[in-house]
């Protein structure tokens, strides 16, 4: 049995160091790569199509609160932190020291970006914003090759622009007022690159480690909670917090744990199945879903216009679909010391 755990360490890595003419094999860790498993299957699209609903949920649901956006933003993270943490230790798990300090950059960078979308939507409307966040994919495309080793394809880029074109078209078809300031134009900008942030990093912790969704959505929140209160003291005042009441406290239990705690675990989870390159432009889809829900809840019309982009978007989701899953730079090899031969008797012993 000895010849073959010495093969077993030799595949791991190891290499033979002679000692007193008779070789000892020391483990030489070998660099792993990334646990993303891209290959297909209807289960992460099935995850990645309730994300879309979920996060598509939110914009009209958030339209009938009624109090003002800081307070609903500090109340979601207060009643969305602590649920993930009892959730966790029900689990028999807490959030180890390890993931608490990994999710601070992604997680304070998902509650400035919360900040930021409030102070935006002061100086622009809605349309204009909702338009430079969907060209958040366009903007991916150039990350995933140096940050993640993706190789994305032309076929990808192709229906990746026209998917942005798609979504652009259901945004703009509203109809709404377009109106921006510059001081209003940097403050979205910010708002992109600050969950483009977040995007990105809990791609990499997926795609580095293997990270409980649930527990890394737990530190998140945390730190969007911390995020989230230098500017509610700041801003808000006590009289604001009595302005929350009635059915405000259901549209934020459905904010915080259907489109906050449900959808953004579940992306998490297909952060570690899906290519950024393909979930980014799946989420466009979201966008549809928000124009049929306002349709529902708030009456608001569909145009021609919104039909033809929703169209757009679906078809450009379907043909990167079709792609074959792309491929991840190869690791560097390990060198490795060729094993000695065993002795004929030994081998015939063994």
């Amino acid at each position: 049995m000895r010849g073959s755990r010495q093969q077993i360490a030799a595949g791991n890595g190891a290499r033979a160091i002679p000692k007193n003419g008779a070789p000892v094999f020391e483990v030489t860790p070998v660099r792993e790569t990334a646990p993303v498993r891209t290959a297909g299957g209807a289960l992460p699209l099935l995850v990645m199509g309730l994300v879309v609903v979920s996060w598509g949920l939110g914009p009209p649901i958030s339209k009938l609160l009624t109090a003002p956006a800081m307070v609903s933003a500090f109340i979601r993270f207060g009643m969305s932190t602590p649920f993930l943490l009892v959730v966790l230790a029900l689990r028999g798990r807490w959030l180890s020291r390890r993931v608490f300090w990994q999710t601070a950059l992604p997680g304070l960078s998902f509650g400035i970006n919360m900040v930021f979308v409030f102070a935006a939507v002061q100086e622009v409307t809605i349309s204009v914003m909702s338009v430079m966040m969907a060209l958040q994919p366009a903007m991916l495309l150039a990350l995933v090759g140096p940050i993640f080793g993706d190789r994305v394809s032309v076929r990808q880029i192709v229906f990746t622009l026209i998917g942005v074109g798609g979504a652009v078209g259901v945004i703009m078809g509203a109809g709404g007022e377009f109106r921006a300031s510059g001081f209003g134009l940097f403050l979205t900008a910010m708002s992109v690159l600050t969950f483009t942030v977040y995007f990105v990093l809990t791609r990499m912790a997926r795609a580095s480690t293997d990270v409980d969704p649930i527990e890394w959505m737990a530190g998140i929140n945390f730190w969007s909670f911390v995020a989230a209160v230098p500017p509610t003291v700041l801003m808000v005042t006590p009289s604001q917090f009595f302005e929350f009441g009635g059915l405000d406290w259901l549209w934020i239990v459905i904010v915080a744990f259907v489109t906050g705690v449900f959808g953004h675990v579940l992306m998490t989870w297909c952060h570690g199945h899906i290519e950024v390159a393909r979930s980014s432009l799946y989420v466009l889809a979201m966008h549809i879903v928000a124009v049929g829900t306002a349709w529902l809840i708030h009456g608001e019309p569909v145009t021609p216009m919104q039909f033809l982009g929703g169209a757009v978007v679906l078809f450009s989701v379907a043909m990167v679909i079709r792609t074959p899953a792309g491929s991840r730079a190869a690791p560097a090899p390990v060198e490795q010391a060729a094993e000695p031969e065993a002795p004929v008797a030994a081998r015939s012993h063994n």
